[in-house]
């Protein structure tokens, strides 16, 4: 196998893109991306804004990252390509798999090097995901087929070990099939959020940091797709109490507290930042009344709610 050249780069841009997740979340606005990320006293691009394949002057062989976009016009994120379980379905750049940009990926896949893909959530919004793989190229198809690692999967370089190509295949696939998953929620919350200003929908309370997309009605049920009038904005507080059904929602938006942490006595948390709440309407709604939370929804859960009292 052959060793990757610009493995050091490769090295140094994932784990400065750990640093950003770590400090600011799993979704990345594209000007902390477009940053960049210090290498040998330069500062080196993640990715480009015009362009999906992408990779810094500096590297001779590969590329460094993918990028797909939402188009601005566009309300909710494409997932076209997260129904297939085989992997994500990356389009050529152009027609033709000997272009420049196409060879870097095909390379790729001959070597098995980890790229970084920012799967787009939302207009200038991403998620990065690292490090996937070009798995395979379909020429009828225009695309290549990309799949992910486990996530906590050991960083080696190409050509410094033997892995059994059977285990890593399923063992990728597998990893892959969660990802989706997970961006399916990625771009759930990110809607929801922006639905509801960036606040919970009971307090007002308005860090993204400590706010949840909740589910009115769970995935298990046929109705509880991952759309905005299936969500609401909810502090962490208010999303524990309501997933334990401590907190139940009327589906005219009236607030309620399960009678049992009403008889309760204990300090402040409990008094304001629960029962204070009881009886008030939802303080934050979306402006669309397409987003607002569907009636008949919210009365299968409080139904739920009802009967857990």
């Amino acid at each position: 196998m052959h060793q990757d050249i610009d493995w050091p780069i490769r090295v140094a841009a994932m784990d400065a893109l750990q640093r950003l997740v770590r400090q600011y979340g799993e979704v990345l606005p594209w000007e902390l991306i477009d940053a960049g990320f210090p290498y040998q006293g330069e500062t080196l691009h993640f990715a480009n804004r015009a362009r999906g394949i992408f990779w810094p002057r500096h590297m001779r062989e590969t590329a460094l990252s993918i990028k797909t976009t939402v188009p601005r016009q566009g309300r909710e994120a494409r997932y076209d390509d997260l129904r297939s379980n085989d992997g994500f379905q990356y389009r050529f750049q152009g027609t033709d798999v000997e272009s420049r940009d196409n060879r870097r990926l095909v390379r790729g896949m001959e070597w098995d090097v980890p790229l970084i893909y920012f799967y787009g959530i939302e207009p200038g919004t991403y998620r990065p995901i690292w490090p996937v793989y070009i798995s395979e190229v379909n020429p009828s198809e225009l695309s290549f087929t990309v799949v992910t690692a486990p996530q906590d999967a050991q960083l080696l370089e190409p050509g410094l070990h033997v892995a059994d190509p059977k285990l890593l295949s399923l063992e990728r696939r597998y990893a892959t099939v969660q990802m989706k998953k997970r961006l399916h929620q990625a771009a759930f919350r990110q809607h929801v959020l922006r639905a509801y200003s960036q606040r919970c929908a009971v307090c007002r309370f308005p860090r993204p940091e400590l706010l949840d997309a909740a589910h009115i009605l769970p995935d298990r049920d046929e109705r509880g797709r991952p759309e905005v009038p299936n969500g609401l904005s909810l502090c962490k507080l208010h999303h524990g109490a309501f997933d334990a059904d401590l907190l139940g929602i009327h589906p005219d938006g009236i607030i309620e507290i399960a009678p049992r942490l009403l008889a309760e006595r204990d300090g402040p948390t409990l008094e304001y930042g629960l029962k204070g709440f009881a009886g008030k309407p939802l303080e934050v709604l979306p402006e669309a009344k397409s987003q607002r939370p569907r009636r008949d929804y919210l009365a299968a859960r409080y139904e739920r709610f009802r009967q857990a009292s």
